[in-house]
């Protein structure tokens, strides 16, 4: 049994995530960790499931992080699979990055008193079924658990709960921090067919149910009427796409929408973008939007769950009513016709942003909270 973490020697953690791939906000959180903890105090192994995309193995390397990869046939492999990684890490405590990893977290270290926290990323993903509401509080009584945002633990923490937890914001870095993440000249336009006097609004997210592209679209086919040079640009991938692109296919203005699919280049892409639009009605923090207001565009996000706690409504972006197609029109329309108020907005959101989620405290608060779960042992339990 390894000797419990000091100040010493570094904790040793394992996270664990389904899929590493660049364009998962998860991945983007993990990595800025990675970057920006001191390894005398954080020293970290990344697993994943599934194949992880070689992008970030080479990205985690370059941080001293190494990547292992367990096999995601099943739970109980996967659990197996990561026994083996804890006993040859010699690790002090497990992080599960979704609620399929902290089931295999769970299994691997039964009967090791080993903790694990899990760092809940999702809104409403633990109680999707009732094998998982009667689960997830029971398992989760005395494990720590480290939430994005105040929405999230509001929505997810158990009933009965009596371990340690927190709420600590994503970090999300400027655009400065890389090459490639540095807004486009507005010549890029060009590129993509959209002319230089155009009004351009930009959404980037994946394509499922609870994005609410359906919102947005609607909205645009209206204003489109009104606003000949208006044009929208969605970046994503994911299973609806094709419904909403159908969807798009119907509007008088169907040349003036383009679906760019998943970029690499996403964030330099703000460039060309007027005003960024957000109208997810479940999002657990909201990654993409903080980076819209870092690369000083004006947003507008939909009131819901934890995007009013990253935007002061009228002071650093505007809000609307989730779903309401007329007033995020009216939202839209206002910003375009008063310029000099959308820039005040965009200044404004950045300047809070570059306070409230710089990645050096942000490090430091989870490292602190790792290491605070880490220094002590559960008593323990019964073997599965």
């Amino acid at each position: 049994m390894p000797d419990l973490p000091s100040q010493d020697r570094p904790l040793r953690a394992v996270f664990v995530d389904v899929s590493l791939v660049y364009s998962s906000g998860v991945t983007q959180v993990t990595y800025r960790l990675a970057r920006h903890r001191q390894p005398e105090l954080l020293d970290m192994l990344v697993v994943s499931l599934n194949k992880p995309d070689s992008a970030m193995v080479k990205l985690l390397g370059a941080t001293g992080v190494r990547v292992d990869r367990i096999e995601n046939s099943s739970i109980l492999r996967s659990a197996l699979n990561l026994k083996r990684v804890l006993k040859d890490y010699s690790a002090d405590l497990v992080v599960a990055n979704s609620f399929r990893c902290y089931l295999v977290a769970k299994i691997a270290t039964a009967g090791s008193g080993k903790p694990v926290a899990y760092w809940i990323h999702t809104i409403n993903q633990i109680y999707t079924s009732h094998v998982r509401k009667f689960l997830f509080p029971l398992l989760s009584k005395r494990d720590a658990l480290l939430y994005v945002s105040k929405a999230v633990r509001e929505n997810n923490r158990p009933r009965g709960y009596q371990g340690q937890d927190a709420v600590i914001y994503n970090s999300v870095e400027g655009p400065e921090m890389m090459q490639e993440w540095q807004p486009y000249n507005p010549d890029k336009r060009a590129e993509l067919g959209i002319p230089d006097d155009a009004i351009v609004l930009g959404y980037t997210a994946h394509f499922v149910y609870y994005k609410d592209h359906p919102t947005l679209l609607n909205a645009f086919d209206t204003l489109s009427q009104r606003f000949p040079k208006l044009y929208l640009v969605l970046v994503g991938e994911g299973a609806d796409r094709k419904v909403e692109v159908a969807r798009a296919e119907k509007f008088a203005a169907r040349d003036r929408i383009l679906f760019l699919g998943r970029r690499r280049d996403a964030r330099a892409l703000l460039g060309i973008v007027d005003l960024y639009v957000h109208v997810a009605s479940e999002e657990a923090f909201g990654l993409s939007v903080v980076e819209a207001m870092l690369a000083k565009r004006p947003v507008i996000a939909a009131r819901a769950f934890a995007l009013p706690e990253l935007i002061q409504d009228g002071k650093t972006g505007l809000l609307f009513e989730s779903g309401n197609v007329q007033e995020l029109e009216r939202q839209i329309t206002r910003l375009i016709e008063d310029r000099a108020y959308a820039a005040q907005l965009a200044a404004a959101g950045e300047q809070d942003c570059r306070r409230r989620f710089p990645p050096g405290p942000f490090a430091e608060q989870v490292t602190v909270f790792l290491r605070k779960v880490g220094s002590t042992r559960l008593p323990p339990a019964k073997k599965w």
